[in-house]
């Protein structure tokens, strides 16, 4: 019996629907090696070849688009079993993916869930990492920031997130109160790559551009501490977006924070596993709604 994984049968399928490695990575919110990599540990797994890589556009061997059905069968099965076996879980346990930097309003997410008779448990998943998570049943339902590629997951836009600037002290701008794009845009950026954070850069991209200007990237965004620690002590001035939220919570030494203006801010959504009953979710949505309205704060433009 050939010894894969189902992660795997869902990233054939997705590459299948897509015929393109990259975009199919987008949608699964993974690095495009790793996608590459799990097809052809599954072409091993399976012994025959799923894609021709010849030509110059990736099409489906006679395996794979005799094999496409059945593995979208095995999708839907797994669903199936994963969706009934819900049915009999005596508590609600709510497996929750989080991230870094997501604020003051998690907590209070938990707390209210938790009122609510749910025993929620927080499962720190990279970005990149969540929708994948999120198919293979390892979570119940997780935060995004950005829009969300696979279609196939119920998501629901819940909160926006403000950007601010943080740069070192010895930054021409750090002693001004706000700053614009214009203004920014003389510096470059820290920040991670695209396959980590696809809707910052997407935002950001969009910001510069809408004023005629590019958006240039100095040193990677790794973590806050250590980007930090690295701007603050390199003679060029850079600055990094983070999240108004989180400053709240946290001070550096040797960092200060600026505020952009006009506003640039990123959607949140809540996404749902295909498994998680509908009452949960409703729940979810619900909770969601009430702790963004009690944290509101008024956006200028």
């Amino acid at each position: 019996m050939a010894d894969f994984e189902l992660r795997q049968v869902r990233i054939f399928v997705t590459v299948a629907e897509e015929l393109h490695f990259r975009r199919a990575a987008d949608r699964l919110f993974l690095p495009q090696s790793v996608v590459s990599e799990q097809v052809k540990r599954l072409e091993h797994a399976l012994g025959v070849e799923l894609f021709d890589r010849s030509r110059r556009n990736i099409v489906l061997t006679a395996a794979g688009m005799s094999l496409l059905p059945l593995a979208r069968t095995l999708l839907d099965d797994a669903a199936t079993l994963s969706s009934a076996a819900n049915e009999y879980r005596s508590t609600r346990v709510l497996r929750l993916g989080i991230g870094c930097g997501m604020g003051r309003r998690v907590p209070l997410v938990f707390k209210d869930l938790a009122r609510k008779g749910y025993t929620v448990r927080a499962v720190e998943v990279a970005p990149e990492q969540r929708a994948a998570s999120l198919a293979d049943g390892t979570i119940d339902a997780a935060f995004f920031r950005g829009r969300v590629r696979d279609m196939t997951l119920r998501s629901e836009r819940v909160w926006e997130d403000r950007l601010i600037a943080a740069m070192p002290e010895h930054h021409p701008l750090a002693d001004k109160d706000s700053v614009s794009i214009q203004e920014l845009a003389g510096s470059p950026v820290a920040l991670a790559s695209y396959d980590v954070n696809p809707a910052l850069h997407d935002v950001l991209n969009e910001a510069y551009s809408s004023q005629g200007l590019r958006l240039t990237v100095g040193m990677p965004f790794t973590s806050v501490e250590a980007t930090f620690a690295v701007m603050a002590a390199n003679s060029t001035p850079m600055w990094t977006p983070i999240y108004e939220t989180y400053e709240a919570e946290h001070q550096y030494e040797g960092i200060r924070v600026v505020s952009i203006e006009p506003a640039i801010t990123i959607p949140t959504f809540l996404v749902a596993a295909p498994t998680m009953q509908k009452h949960w979710y409703s729940d979810l949505i619900s909770t969601c709604e009430t702790v963004a309205m009690s944290c509101a704060e008024p956006i200028s433009a």
